[in-house]
């Protein structure tokens, strides 16, 4: 049986997180050689992710971290503007809980197409043109997989099931947990948001780190995906396992907000005036 597989990703990049966490966690993961996948938020306008005032070098940090090869990136939508939605609208292929409210299902494929074109426009300009895509509230539909695929992405960080597989073209890297737990087989991804991520939860992050699990990367799993379906016998019988241990045990709860946060710290680094590559390479 194959062992499981670990891959971590961060969502909610913007020049308006807060840094102190994003950087605690970006500074763990290259010391133990693991490079998560960054989800950008191309043009946000989600006053929720505003933590701190906007970092003028935002930009340049991203593509020296690409260009360090110590982040893999991805498109994580384009505003983060989430409007409620019926429920008819989302893929519940790929649903983890309950949704209501989206920033792409339930609209035409013209609307939704425009808005992951200027995203990717936006990432293009600046350096930082990736294939692959996420979306805020894990909500969309098959017209947002239409457009994915009209606009060139390739693969989505997304999905309930036991190992990635292929659907309406697109490759899909599952994504099921929010915090580290052991596994016997599989490939999950472990999704943070530095911007409310607790000491604790750092620490548990450490610890995991330490043993012996394998962990792999958002690149890695893409190159080396050989042909399987969503409706594959092991990806329908470990989804079905998995919503309802969610609906009776809560096992895999998202990320809390705690008052035990990680100190603000900005590192010398990347302090204004100081943005080469050189700059992070202690990083």
């Amino acid at each position: 049986m194959m062992k499981a597989r670990y891959l971590f990703r961060m969502d909610d990049i913007t020049p308006t997180m807060d840094w102190g966490r994003f950087w605690a966690l970006v500074r763990l993961f290259q010391r133990h050689r693991v490079k998560p996948l960054l989800g950008i938020v191309p043009d946000n306008q989600d006053k929720k992710l505003n933590r701190q005032k906007p970092e003028p070098h935002f930009w340049d940090t991203m593509r020296l971290l690409v260009e360090r090869d110590i982040v893999q990136i991805a498109q994580h939508g384009y505003q983060h503007i989430l409007t409620r939605t019926s429920e008819h609208a989302l893929l519940k292929s790929n649903q983890i809980a309950r949704v209501e409210r989206s920033e792409f299902a339930g609209y035409s494929f013209q609307e939704q197409l425009e808005r992951i074109e200027r995203g990717r426009e936006i990432l293009r300009e600046r350096g930082l043109a990736t294939n692959y895509w996420f979306a805020p509230n894990h909500s969309f539909d098959h017209t947002t997989l239409n457009a994915l695929k009209t606009t060139g992405f390739t693969a989505i960080s997304d999905g309930i099931a036991l190992l990635p597989y292929s659907y309406r073209g697109l490759i899909f890297i599952p994504q099921q947990l929010w915090r580290p737990t052991w596994v016997p087989t599989g490939v999950f991804t472990i999704c943070l948001h530095s911007n409310e991520i607790t000491n604790a939860e750092v620490k548990s992050i450490r610890q995991f780190l330490r043993t012996p699990a394998h962990i792999t990367s958002f690149d890695a799993e893409v190159r080396g995906f050989r042909h399987a379906k969503l409706d594959g016998i092991k990806n329908s019988l470990f989804k079905r396992l998995y919503q309802g241990a969610r609906g009776a045990r809560r096992a895999f709860a998202g990320p809390r907000i705690s008052s035990d946060t990680v100190p603000i710290h900005r590192p010398p680094e990347i302090a204004p005036g100081r943005m080469d590559k050189g700059s992070i390479s202690s990083i």
